[in-house]
């Protein structure tokens, strides 16, 4: 009988730890009972479960655009391990730190040969864009709610042409601070694992594309909300206002020092719903969007993990 090599049982045993962890957050997370979430599940009709098929087209959505930006700078990586990639390492943003998941990914993508240079730039890329994209529908909510004048747009609208213009210029500018900041002792470490060179930045018609990708990515998780909303006893509230309720609750959730933006983000949602709902209402609602937002984890994991798993299998039997 063959002995199992010591640095595999160490792997082994590390990974188990990590998944009882990360399993651990998740469910603390969801801020209800197990009796609370099977009678819920009883009770739901189509629309719980239509939202839930669209908010998990979000997150494919999200997980793609990703893997476009990052095939911007080395194509190699190909879309269904991409994806995979993704999802597998999202449940670790539940471990508290905030960042994890973004350590499991650059982890994950670096056993393919993407170099450091190309990932870091991507997820700096990737979320100032998803920033952006949530800001336009924040303001259009704050706007439909009289928060802000409509009179906001013209500043707004002028700042995003300066953006157009002279964005070219701005990128190289940032490009030479961020290499001075690099140098400095703290992270001169760090700095010499990056290559040299295979950092790429994107043009700005590539930019501008990518925020309309995620724009229209967020145009279907509130496509998802929306339908989510129907399946409780609400007024009718439109697309717009309910993507704009989701991403306006998300970008003030990452002030919460707690992970997965836990706390601030339901309470947002309770206030901007109390807009169009009693505040009862409101709360039932915040609390399953949790639940729901794990759900479709969940099922995107499943499905990438399944989908692989078959394939695997296909190709033994058909060798």
């Amino acid at each position: 009988m063959r002995s199992v090599p010591v640095k595999k049982v160490l792997l082994l045993t590390l990974k188990a730890l990590l998944a009882v962890l990360v399993l651990y957050y998740v469910i603390r997370s969801i801020p209800l009972e197990p009796a609370q979430v099977s009678n819920y599940l009883r009770h739901s009709g189509m629309y719980f479960y239509a939202s839930l098929g669209v908010f998990t087209l979000f997150l494919v959505l999200q997980a793609a655009i990703w893997v476009t930006i990052l095939n911007d700078g080395q194509r190699r990586l190909p879309y269904g391990l991409g994806l995979r990639i993704y999802i597998n390492s999202q449940f670790a943003k539940y471990i508290p730190g905030g960042f994890w998941n973004y350590a499991g990914r650059v982890a994950l993508t670096s056993r393919e040969g993407v170099k450091l240079d190309v990932q870091m730039t991507t997820i700096l890329y990737e979320n100032v864009l998803i920033v952006l994209a949530a800001l336009v529908y924040s303001l259009g909510l704050a706007i439909s709610l009289h928060l802000l004048p409509a009179a906001v747009l013209l500043p707004v609208g002028l700042f995003l042409l300066l953006v157009y213009l002279y964005y070219e210029k701005g990128t190289a500018w940032l490009r030479r601070g961020s290499v001075r900041w690099m140098r400095m002792r703290p992270f001169r470490r760090f700095a010499e694992r990056l290559s040299p060179g295979s950092a790429f930045h994107l043009s700005r018609e590539k930019f501008f594309l990518y925020l309309a990708y995620f724009l229209g990515s967020h145009l279907v998780m509130g496509a998802a909300f929306w339908l989510l909303l129907r399946s409780f006893p609400t007024e009718e509230i439109g697309i717009g206002y309910a993507a704009g309720t989701f991403a306006s609750s998300w970008l003030l959730g990452l002030l919460s020092p707690l992970p997965g933006g836990l706390g601030v983000r339901e309470g947002f949602l309770v206030y901007f719903l109390s807009f169009r709902m009693d505040k009862e209402t409101a709360v039932q609602i915040s609390v399953i969007a949790r639940l729901w937002n794990v759900m479709s984890e969940i099922l995107f994991f499943a499905l990438m993990n399944g989908v692989h798993i078959l394939r695997k299998r296909m190709r033994l039997h058909g060798s």
